[in-house]
């Protein structure tokens, strides 16, 4: 008898380490999840900007458009975010003003599975997939 006693005793231990390693292993999942999405979030942002920056510049050294572009959508493709749109317009003080719009993703390890949910799927594609602008002024 007292050593079926401590087998269950054991066992419950055991069940118990589980269950905490489950915890944990979910925990950083969701952790990872969320760092990811947050970065594309931020690279969205800054890259943009950085990219409309490089096109001033492209500009100012050889006064061509389509070279103005092509840095904005190389600088993109090096951050690893695909290029939308680019305008350029002209500032009250008459200098070129470029606006660059870019899409990064986010790879998720289990986020991206609540787009199977009804309801959810444009949610999930709007934050696995953000799109950002950026101004060069």
């Amino acid at each position: 008898m007292l050593r079926s006693a401590y087998l269950r005793r054991q066992d419950g231990f055991i069940r118990e380490i589980l269950w905490v390693a489950v915890v944990i292993a979910i925990a950083a999942v969701v952790v990872l999840d969320g760092m990811s999405i947050f970065t594309a979030h931020q690279a969205v942002r800054n890259d943009s900007a950085t990219a409309a920056k490089e096109a001033r510049t492209e500009f100012a050294q050889t006064l061509s458009l389509p070279a103005a572009k092509i840095a904005a959508q190389q600088y993109l493709s090096k951050s690893g975010l695909t290029l939308l749109s680019f305008t350029s317009s002209q500032s009250l003080e008459g200098t070129a003003v470029f606006t660059v719009k870019s899409k990064a993703s986010a790879p998720t390890y289990v986020f991206r599975f609540l787009g199977i949910v009804p309801g959810l799927k444009k949610w999930v594609d709007r934050t696995t997939h953000p799109v950002g602008s950026g101004s060069s002024e």
